[in-house]
């Protein structure tokens, strides 16, 4: 009981010191600017929020010019009363239970109900800490099973520290990754502990279904993550990835779990109607897929977001991979090939560098599964000569 409890106080230290570390950050950044947790691809995310429940979708109720305000995220059609935005409702689902209690809590506080007054930036970074501290939790779970607590806290550590996450749940609060990353977390450590739905329960499987829906609504290239995991991870062999593929056509497994992810995209569906008149839409115009002229090495290497510049612990991670699938260690050819594919994916992309960001951003949620090779090499560092170990915290 009393070790539960310092645990539970641990937990609440850091979560406390997460958020301390966020709000004195935003403090200095003031209000409807670039630094803003409402701004632009931020906005974009979370204005399905105010739409719904401050002004039912009726742009005449929004505050004057408040689309030009937050950096013009989303569209104010005054002609067809239309609020329209390229960007699906996975994050906001996500912000929604922060939003509630910022909206009950705003004229409490002397602020405006509308949305978009400080409470609800303040909510926003709540909801960003809390998204990283839960998915630091599953984590740590999924990883204790594989190595010792001191590798996976160290893990942990360096996550945080040696990598552009830590910039996404403490300053860029707004944008979809670290509520990615809390739900790659959380769908590692689901699959773990139901052993890959081998006991095929509907409430396991509606959960699953759940859990890829929003992953998948939040940004759908996440759909290689869902497939490649479930089917690759521990496999040692073609014939048992065929064997779970198999497995998992199974009605029991495929029917609660599709009627999970339905669930999960119906509010996109129905959004989509509402300024398009169709319930399947693309709605990012003419931005797509350059596949047959990918810039890995731009993605990779490049002054402006390049991954490895930016964050070059990045590199011990595929080193770490390359040494695993040399010394045919499990996982280390899964990981290295889903690596590559995710890397020709964003460097497809029309804006490979992605926009405004700090580095790789588009990495950052797969740091949940990347975990795994970083806490493989680190009792392999502890082991090696000086120079290596000099080497290693050098990069990190």
């Amino acid at each position: 009981m009393l070790n539960r409890t310092i645990k539970l106080l641990l937990i609440l230290c850091f979560y406390g010191i997460l958020l301390f570390l966020t709000f004195n950050k935003h403090s200095k950044s003031g209000y409807f600017n670039y630094h803003s947790e409402i701004w632009a691809d931020k906005a974009g995310y979370y204005i399905y929020l105010p739409a719904t429940f401050n002004f039912q979708f009726d742009v005449n109720q929004f505050p004057d010019s408040i689309s030009i305000k937050t950096g013009d995220g989303f569209k104010l059609d005054y002609e067809n009363n239309k609020v329209i935005t390229k960007y699906t409702c996975g994050v906001a689902l996500m912000q929604l239970p922060f939003f509630l209690v910022a909206n009950n809590l705003a004229e409490l506080f002397d602020f405006k109900a509308n949305g978009f007054s400080p409470i609800y930036h303040w909510g926003i970074n709540v909801a960003a800490v809390s998204y990283l501290l839960i998915g630091f939790i599953f984590l740590t779970l999924f990883l204790k099973k594989r190595f010792s607590k001191k590798t996976t806290f160290i893990t942990i550590g360096l996550l945080l520290l040696a990598t552009n996450l830590y910039y996404y749940a403490i300053i860029d609060t707004g944008m979809s990754h670290i509520y990615s990353f809390g739900l790659f977390c959380f769908y590692l450590f689901f699959l773990e502990k139901t052993n890959y739905l081998s006991n095929k329960t509907f409430v396991n499987c509606l959960i699953f279904g759940l859990i890829s829906g929003l992953i998948i609504l939040i940004r759908p290239t996440n759909f290689i993550f869902i497939v490649s995991f479930f089917l690759c991870y521990d496999k040692k062999s073609l014939r048992s990835i065929l064997k779970q593929l198999k497995n998992t056509l199974n009605p029991q497994i495929i029917i609660p779990s599709l009627l999970g992810v339905l669930l999960i995209l119906l509010p996109q569906f129905l959004y989509w109607k509402y300024p398009h008149d169709s319930s399947i839409n693309y709605s990012y115009g003419k931005e797509g897929f350059n596949w047959l002229n990918p810039k890995p090495f731009m993605t990779w290497f490049s002054p402006n977001n390049g991954l490895f510049l930016y964050s070059p612990f990045y590199i011990i991670i595929l080193i770490s991979m390359v040494y695993m699938t040399i010394k045919k260690i499990n996982n280390g050819f899964y990981l290295l090939l889903l690596f590559f594919t995710i890397s020709y994916i964003f460097s497809a992309w029309w804006d490979w560098s992605f926009g405004c960001s700090y580095g790789g951003r588009n990495y950052i949620e797969y740091l949940s599964i990347f975990s795994i090779p970083i806490a493989t090499t680190i009792p392999q560092i502890k082991e090696s000569n000086k120079l290596k170990r000099i080497g290693f915290w050098f990069i990190t």
